[in-house]
């Protein structure tokens, strides 16, 4: 794969700041939304039941100016969802869903958190996916909520009127983070630039995470005189523990990509994370399908399940596993990498 000019590229030379105070924070999030009436405008339209207007026809392949991040191959097929805010981009058996909004850093609107779950909806069902990459276009990753939705919340509304959906969520903000585990395939997000309060709820959602070294993750709700209300406060202490994750509520200071590798939020630090996520993702969609979602849906039980309750469940997994076409050809393809394994080295 070819590499952006460093110019363009987010992994920039030099030891990336390790944390940023809450002012601080407050000007990136604010840069986000450049026209904020324009910008809550379509959001405001779409909750009182106006039609979005038709999306644009994606580019069948991102440039690499516009995306800052290490150019792809060709996707097989590009299709944005319904408002446009959100696009999904195929690559064989890896799908990559793509916030779309690069001239506001990817900020979430209610328009981004419905075309996010009608993401989710549809490669919940698409067997011929088997991983899946969340990302950002341009330089972010998501730089949080839209700052036209904060008069909505100030006022003691909400962001969007939440869907019908099998979700132990029943906020429509929850229920775009909530909807990636309902996603059967590992899914795997890809971080650059501002990953802040929304943005970072949604990497947290997702099963891997791979960083940027100089990625800046926080969570700024309470300098809003808010809390993360998208499953921050639940999903942030699986991974970096209760402690960490009050000092980052608490203080709204960021850190970097390589201090959220330390403390556990992440899996991995590239200087080009998406090569390296799309790469992670073609390794895992060769695996065996069917062993990926059971083995992602024991993960899962494993935060709520007694510890009987999820070994009689891996056992439920392997008696469905064990004896198909498909463990077979698994068996069958295993064993001819280690034969050829074997042959190069004695030859």
């Amino acid at each position: 794969m070819t590499t952006t000019p460093p110019s363009a590229s987010h992994a920039q030379s030099g030891t990336p700041a390790q944390t940023e105070t809450p002012a601080q924070a407050v000007a990136p999030a604010q840069a986000a939304a450049p026209d904020r009436d324009s910008a809550a405008a379509a959001p405001a339209q779409a909750a009182a039941g106006a039609t979005a207007p038709a999306p644009a026809a994606p580019s069948p392949q991102t440039p690499p100016e516009a995306s800052g991040t290490a150019v792809l191959p060709a996707p097989d097929a590009v299709h944005a969802m319904p408002a446009g805010t959100v696009r999904i981009e195929t690559y064989g058996p890896v799908a990559h869903v793509v916030l779309d909004r690069p001239d506001t850093m990817n900020s979430v609107t209610p328009d981004v958190m419905r075309d996010l779950i009608a993401a989710a909806l549809e490669l919940r069902e698409d067997g011929t996916v088997n991983a899946v990459v969340l990302r950002g276009e341009g330089r972010a990753f998501c730089a949080g909520l839209d700052m036209g939705q904060f008069k909505r919340l100030a006022e003691g509304g909400a962001a969007g009127t939440p869907l019908d959906l099998p979700t132990a969520a029943k906020a429509l903000a929850q229920q775009s983070v909530e909807m990636f585990s309902h996603v059967p395939v590992p899914v795997i997000a890809c971080l650059h630039g501002p990953v802040l309060g929304a943005g970072f709820q949604y990497a947290l959602g997702a099963d891997i995470r791979v960083s940027a070294p100089d990625a800046r993750l926080g969570l700024m709700e309470v300098v809003w005189g808010i809390v993360p209300d998208m499953m921050g406060t639940q999903l942030l202490p699986r991974l970096a523990g209760p402690s960490k994750a009050k000092h980052l509520i608490f203080t709204c200071d960021m850190i970097s990509g390589e201090k959220a590798l330390e403390w556990g939020v992440v899996d991995e630090v590239a200087a080009e994370p998406l090569e390296r996520a799309h790469a992670l993702a073609v390794q895992i969609a060769d695996q065996s399908r069917s062993s990926l979602v059971a083995a992602k849906k024991l993960v899962d039980l494993s935060a709520t399940a007694s510890l009987e309750e999820g070994l009689a469940a891996e056992q439920e997994e392997l008696a469905k596993l064990k004896g198909t076409d498909e463990q077979k050809a698994a068996i069958a393809k295993r064993m001819a990498h280690l034969q050829a394994r074997k042959e190069k080295k004695r030859g």
